[in-house]
């Protein structure tokens, strides 16, 4: 996918699980794409170096575990970190919890 200039969703779900997308500086990616690459754990590098925040890593086991578990969830994100309860029966039952790291800017 190289000297590409717009990647889609499709481009996104061709990458293998938890690879890393660079995009050049004058790329970019599609909201679709965006969405993707965090349901797949794709890294998404911009061409200014900045990390798009939000992707999981393949060890976020809580992520993990809620896609392969069909359900009503909620996730609520405060810096950085994003809190997931499964609903049972209407009530939120804790279900895990995801980090992301985000990478420092000067």
């Amino acid at each position: 996918m190289a000297n590409k200039r717009l990647y889609t969703e499709s481009d996104v779900a061709a990458l293998p699980r938890g690879s890393v997308l660079s995009l050049g500086k004058q790329a970019m990616a599609t909201p679709a794409a965006l969405d993707m690459a965090f349901v797949r754990g794709v890294r998404v590098i911009h061409g200014d170096g900045a990390e798009s925040a939000g992707a999981p890593g393949p060890s976020d086991d809580a992520l993990q575990g809620m896609l392969k578990q069909d359900g009503t969830y909620i996730v609520t994100v405060k810096q950085g970190q994003a809190v997931i309860a499964r609903l049972v029966d209407g009530v939120p039952t804790p279900f895990g919890s995801v980090t992301t790291q985000k990478k420092a800017t000067n």
